[in-house]
């Protein structure tokens, strides 16, 4: 859904939907033409070759009329059989028929081949000069033809028979029974029909030709000139449309193909003309048809990088300094375009970046004054919690007057002093802060002799790890207050450093005790990180720490707070973030 939102996308859709139709109509208008010359080129070629069909089927009828003529009203013919065979009569009858077959043969120019058939004899007139070949030739086919012939009531209808002894090895044969053994008939070589079809398209220079054996209503194979550019075996003529659309098998060429069937034999004559050559006569449309898409595609390409120029590339300019400056690139200027609305859009973006990055630099500023500010406070909050506790320890000691615990105390105290005023700075070392948790530990110690142990695990590596000040002993004081309520048992803290090999580095700090743990309500409102209520202002001290943390490395650390597992004890856990994950949040 936000690419078709895109302002290129609704351009290059409107300039679709203008130019679409237009093509559309261009298209269907040049294809209707080619449809409209088609059937008019189709109708004169299709007439063309149903009145040869039917002219070459009037020949044959005409033929098949004349051997009964002469079958029937020739005396010759009919004297034949009277006479023995090689008797002077015979012979004389014989010359004059042969002489009346070659007169014959040459008045019609279908027929190559008029013969007289017996079984003693067979009188020949053709245009053939190989006579013994034809005699035999009729020997051979004669009978078969007879037979047939007999079977099929039709008068006018031509058999096809094959003879490789032929040039053109397809034949036409029709047999009229005159008396006895004897028979009238012809033969017309299928050649010389497909010369005289190729002869009305010029011999292929227009349309090609050819003639195909047919059985019922369905081409077969081709009989002569079947080696055209389009096969048509196995298409069935019954109810077919006046004309077909095929494609060459050699070549991609459309060809427009007619066929039609003989009432006379077993023979369909096609004709198949090239498209190319039927569209010859319309410059106009083939133009049209082949210069459209590609002059369609060019006007696209021009107007996409006239677009382009003038109105994408400014606003992928604009898009490019928005997202920069999202980034926190605040240097990033546009260029001035040309156009008016994009010279007022790139200075107002310039003055708008330029604002930003001053506004920017001042809050940035103004925010590491405050974290400053906040940082001095919490330590200032800090420094006197803990002064008020080891006075009050103090003061419990002089009025025992325990005077050895007093001076050691007291040298304790001094030496935590000390280090609250060299610890003003950032961070210190872990080893620094543990140091110090010593110090505290030992006055509690003085406090509460032989009831407080405090226990450590850490590895030598981690002590150099640099923490904030103050981080860990606020949490070990509170484990005193608030977890040493049974004196009689004593009271264990430990604490443990490891590495956090799970969460992205840094190290897990530990501090855990067997007190009485977290009461479940502050326990939930500081997992929560929810204020204290007024009766717990003396965990002060850990939420100071948590604030403290947040400030220095953000989401980078985090203090998880819980109870022991045995149901008493606290476990406060504290993650501290690696060192490029500090650099990182400093930054």
């Amino acid at each position: 859904m936000v690419f078709v939102q895109s302002l290129k996308v609704k351009l290059l859709l409107s300039f679709v939907a203008v130019i679409v139709p237009l093509v559309l109509f261009m298209i269907v208008n040049t294809l209707y033409a080619k449809e409209v010359v088609r059937d008019k080129v189709s109708e004169t070629y299709r007439n063309t070759l149903d009145i040869f069909v039917k002219q070459t089927d009037n020949n044959l009828s005409a033929t098949s009329e004349y051997l009964m003529k002469m079958a029937i009203l020739d005396s010759d013919v009919g004297l034949l059989s009277s006479y023995p065979y090689a008797t002077d009569n015979y012979v004389l009858t014989k010359v004059r028929i042969y002489n009346k077959l070659m007169r014959d043969v040459g008045f019609y120019d279908m027929i190559d081949t008029i013969f007289l058939y017996s079984n003693n004899d067979v009188i020949i007139g053709t245009k053939n000069n190989n006579y013994e070949m034809m005699k035999q030739l009729l020997r051979d086919h004669v009978p078969d033809i007879v037979e047939n012939d007999i079977n099929n009531q039709n008068l006018d209808f031509w058999q096809l028979t094959s003879d490789d002894r032929m040039p053109s090895k397809n034949l036409l044969m029709k047999t009229i029974h005159v008396t006895d053994d004897i028979y009238v008939g012809a033969i017309i070589l299928v050649k010389d029909i497909s010369d005289m079809l190729g002869k009305q398209w010029s011999e292929g220079a227009i349309a090609d030709s050819g003639l195909y054996l047919t059985e019922g209503n369905r081409i077969m194979k081709a009989l002569a000139g079947g080696d055209g550019p389009v096969q048509l075996d196995g298409i069935n003529m019954e109810n077919g449309p006046a004309y077909v659309t095929m494609k060459g098998s050699e070549s991609s060429d459309q060809y427009l193909v007619m066929y039609r069937g003989s009432q006379t034999s077993n023979i369909a004559y096609s004709i198949m003309l090239p498209e190319k050559s039927m569209l010859q006569g319309l410059p106009f449309f083939q133009m049209v048809v082949f210069f459209l898409p590609i002059g369609i595609f060019i006007l696209l390409m021009l107007y996409l990088i006239f677009v382009q120029r003038i109105m994408f590339k400014p606003l992928g300019e604009l898009i490019l300094g928005m997202k920069k400056i999202s980034l926190g690139m605040l240097d990033v200027r546009l260029q001035a375009d040309k156009t008016v609305e994009f010279v007022f859009l790139a200075n107002t973006f310039n003055t708008m970046a330029e604002q930003i990055k001053t506004l920017k630099i001042g809050m940035y500023e103004e925010q590491l004054r405050v974290k400053q500010g906040e940082l001095k406070q919490l330590q200032a909050q800090i420094n006197p919690h803990f002064y008020m506790n080891s006075l009050n320890i103090i003061y419990n000691f002089a009025a025992l007057k325990d005077h050895e615990s007093v001076k050691k105390m007291s040298l304790h105290l001094a030496d935590y002093f000390r280090f609250i005023m060299r610890a003003n700075r950032d961070t210190i070392t872990l080893d620094e802060e543990l140091r110090h948790i010593d110090n505290y530990i030992t006055i509690q110690e003085l406090r509460f002799p032989n009831k407080l142990v405090v226990t450590y695990d850490i590895p030598e590596p981690l002590k150099n790890f640099p923490i904030p000040a103050l981080t860990v002993q606020p949490f070990v004081e509170n484990s005193i207050i608030h977890g040493f309520k049974n004196r009689k048992q004593l009271f264990v803290i430990h604490i443990s450093v490891q590495q956090d090999v799970q969460d992205g580095g840094g190290f897990l700090l530990t501090i855990a005790d067997n007190g009485v743990g977290f009461p479940p309500d502050v326990l939930e409102q500081l997992r929560e990180g929810k204020p204290l209520s007024e009766g717990e202002s003396s965990r002060l001290g850990i939420m100071n720490v948590a604030h403290r943390l947040s400030l220095h490395y953000g989401e980078g650390a985090s203090i998880r707070f819980a109870n022991a597992i045995e149901g008493t004890g606290t476990v406060i856990t504290i993650k501290f973030p690696s060192m490029t994950d500090r650099k990182a949040a400093a930054g």
